[in-house]
């Protein structure tokens, strides 16, 4: 199956099933063994016969924060083929997804479009088409992403491959890239992928319910209550300092008659800013069919920024409302802007999503 994109005034084949014969695999394809360099790295891929390493040693490039672990270029006059694989480790668990996009921002590299890859407990990965403008030749690029539990040291080891070829070339060439960066895999994978264990969360406010947090993240309990709500606070700290707030606020039903009365009633507590700019989307009732966890039957999502020039403070907000038959389920996201020097915002974004995932459901089954 070949989807057609378009994109400005010319349109690209986005291939997403394979149509090659296995005989005509079985001889034009062979597997590529990585195994140079620590365990947790090594992998297979399925390359074209006409491409072969080029270098296998790791290369640390630094304005991606990425290690360059393989590099396999075409040796005839066929045209141009480029297959690099590349890495980094980060301490916090993010989507690998997000992962990689801020990557594809940092290079340049314009998406064309992109396939997004839900995974059980573990997070969003992508399958992209790029982009890029080299030295006046247009480049076109396909990238998948692997992430994986770093054994040795924690966190997780974010992997990208990426298939390479001129534009000219590359309809005759999508289903060949498609076939690279669609057979590929971790030779010693773990049965954790992700960068951070994670911890149960527990309360019996409104009635039982329980959800999974990020190691990282700390929890506090807010005393100052009363008996009409409970409210928690997550932190998130790295080096000594805030990067990310989840606040979290649990109601019976019958406290609030709909979901934008509670969004105001939250939205009051900011009005103690005197200059504060408070901008956030209309309130978006999910449809059931988009809710992954298969124990929500309504939520509300809500996105948007706060920014204060008089208190230098310029923040992402993230708004998730969970609402059962007993309870109301405010679950808040304040930290940094997405950026290009940080993955903050990545880890923040991954959090609340694995509250809500795993909301009433410990065992991330999906619907």
């Amino acid at each position: 199956m070949k989807n057609e994109i378009t994109k400005g005034n010319k349109n690209y084949s986005f291939p997403i099933e394979q149509t090659y014969t296995k005989e005509y695999l079985q001889k034009n394809f062979w597997r590529c063994i990585y195994t140079t360099g620590e365990e947790n790295l090594h992998y297979w891929v399925i390359l074209p016969q006409n491409v072969k390493p080029n270098k296998l040693e790791p290369i640390k490039i630094s304005e991606l924060s990425l290690v360059n672990i393989g590099q396999y270029v075409r040796e005839d006059d066929s045209p141009y083929l480029e297959v690099q694989v590349a890495y980094e480790h980060d301490k916090y668990e993010m989507n690998a997804s997000d992962w990689l996009k801020k990557k594809l921002a940092i290079m340049g590299e314009e998406i064309i479009t992109e396939r997004i890859i839900k995974g059980k407990s573990t997070g969003n990965y992508i399958d992209v088409l790029c982009k890029k403008n080299v030295a006046g030749t247009n480049i076109i690029s396909r990238y998948t992403v692997l992430k994986d539990y770093n054994n040795r040291k924690g966190g997780a080891n974010y992997f990208c491959i990426k298939a390479t070829c001129e534009e000219n070339s590359y309809e005759s060439l999508s289903l060949t890239l498609f076939q690279i960066v669609t057979n590929w895999d971790l030779i010693h994978k773990s049965d954790w992928q992700m960068a951070e264990l994670l911890t149960p969360f527990m309360d019996e406010f409104v009635e039982p319910i329980k959800f999974f947090v990020p190691h990282s993240w700390e929890a506090k309990y807010n005393t100052n209550t009363g008996n009409s709500f409970s409210n928690y606070v997550f932190e998130h700290t790295i080096d000594g300092k805030n990067r990310g707030v989840i606040n979290c606020f649990f109601y019976k039903t019958d406290e609030f008659e709909n979901a934008e009365t509670l969004i105001n009633t939250q939205l009051d507590r900011f009005k103690i800013i005197d200059d504060l700019k408070l901008l956030l989307t209309p309130v978006e009732i999910v449809e059931k069919k988009d809710i992954q966890n298969p124990y929500i039957t309504t939520l509300y999502n809500i996105v948007g920024t706060l920014d204060s020039d008089m208190e230098n403070f310029h923040a992402n907000v993230t708004i998730a409302i969970i609402k059962t038959s007993k309870g109301w389920y405010y679950f808040e996201s304040i930290g940094p802007k997405p950026n290009l020097q940080n993955n903050y915002w990545e880890v923040n974004k991954r959090c609340i999503q694995i509250m809500i995932n795993s909301f009433n459901n410990l065992k991330f089954e999906v619907r």
